[in-house]
């Protein structure tokens, strides 16, 4: 297996070396890559490197400034050597491909010693006694073995003989119980007693447990995340981040009910204002719930104040997948203040630089409030919508 390492001069200048041994791998500006680089030049899905057995293959992905390999211009899926130079829109990317060293065959590291083994010593036959002895002695002790045999034999029968009762054709009956064709007054209702005794009524199923508050949250807010989200049919929320929006629900339970009918009367609307600024209506809605979080007033109107920036925040950090949305929330007070690529800027600091933790997880409002990466305030609203979001699939089970 070869591991492949890329290198190149960032846009402030910085070298980054980009390391890995997974077998795909995709590069442009878009956060959903897994080398992304901030560089006007690039596309948002620009190259693609795959590996097929131990070679590493790279592939334009339709990009608006290209690719060249080695000087030349990559027009289809070309395979990579070590060494080579990579160009995207003139970005200039090393590559170093390590192939790893093949292990000796176990067959010729195993052969000598087998050569070498000495061969197990044969299990020695014990020799069979001298015949002739044997049949001079069996010859002489028959006789009084027979003799024995039959005085045990003899004893046997005549005691069994004495000890068995004597009968005559009188005393012979049938096999059959005596009154088993009538059977006893008590027979039958004392079987029956016995078997209503040993079977009591029991309820036909254990009932069923109603689900806890975390529980709920879990199951509603999957719900309202595979709705709100582009393309996330898989979301899900750990016991312990249930939990936590578990308290924004109880909290919030009673102005989210209180809201929701000024967004259900003008959900027409909401939907034509989601589909000009490129949302999700379901997303909107529980933004502006969220906004108002435990307050009383027109979520309509406060999912409309906040279209716009969450519009120009769908391009630097996306809404593909359930925590794609959450960060998009979390970053709303940065782009209402001006500032769309901040956290999308953070999060491609923090791809190059830690190792030891998936893309994926860092690319959660739940890994950066463990580390600080975003205030207090900006998770707070993420829980907030996710509660707001929760409580819309089913209010009456809040």
């Amino acid at each position: 297996m070869s591991d492949l390492r890329l290198k190149f001069i960032d846009a402030d200048g910085s070298d980054v070396s980009f390391e890995t041994s997974d077998s795909l791998v995709t590069i442009g500006r878009h956060s959903n890559n897994s080398l992304v680089i901030a560089d006007g030049r690039l596309s948002r899905e620009h190259l693609r490197l795959e590996r097929e057995g131990p070679n590493w293959y790279a592939e334009d992905l339709g990009s608006s400034n290209g690719t060249t390999l080695n000087g030349e211009t990559l027009r289809a899926q070309q395979r990579l050597k070590d060494g080579d130079k990579l160009s995207l829109g003139g970005l200039e990317i090393a590559v170093e491909i390590e192939q790893a060293q093949a292990a000796e065959p176990a067959v010729q590291t195993m052969s000598p010693v087998q050569a070498n083994m000495p061969a197990a010593p044969a299990t020695p036959v014990p020799a069979a006694p001298p015949s002739g002895g044997l049949s001079f002695s069996f010859i002489l002790i028959a006789p009084a073995l027979g003799l024995i045999v039959i005085l045990i034999a003899g004893g046997l029968l005549y005691f069994s003989s004495k000890n068995k009762p004597e009968t005559d054709a009188n005393d012979i009956t049938y096999s059959t119980p005596e009154g088993s064709s009538t059977p006893s007054a008590d027979a039958t209702p004392v079987a029956a007693q016995t078997e209503n005794a040993s079977t009591p009524e029991t309820p036909s199923s254990t009932p069923t447990k109603e689900d806890t508050a975390t529980q709920k949250v879990e199951k509603f807010a999957a719900q309202f995340m595979r709705k709100a989200a582009g393309n996330d049919p898989r979301y899900f929320l750990t016991g312990a981040q249930a939990a936590e929006v578990a308290k924004r629900v109880q909290s919030m339970n009673g102005a989210v009910k209180a809201n929701l009918p000024t967004i259900t009367k003008r959900s027409g609307e909401l939907s034509k204002l989601a589909a000009a600024n490129g949302l999700n209506p379901d997303f909107l809605a529980a933004a502006g719930l969220a906004k108002l979080g435990s307050g009383r007033g027109d979520a309509f109107a406060a999912a409309s104040s906040m279209a716009g920036v969450f519009s120009r925040l769908t391009g630097p950090v996306g809404n593909e997948l359930g925590d794609d949305c959450l960060l998009m929330v979390a970053a709303y007070d940065q782009g209402a203040a001006g500032d769309f690529l901040k956290l999308r800027n953070m999060l491609q600091d923090l791809a190059t630089k830690v190792n030891n933790v998936p893309a994926r997880e860092i690319r959660s409002i739940w890994y950066l409030n463990k580390t600080g990466k975003i205030t207090p305030q900006e998770y707070e609203l993420a829980l907030r919508f996710l509660a707001a979001g929760t409580i819309m699939q089913d209010p009456v089970s809040f």
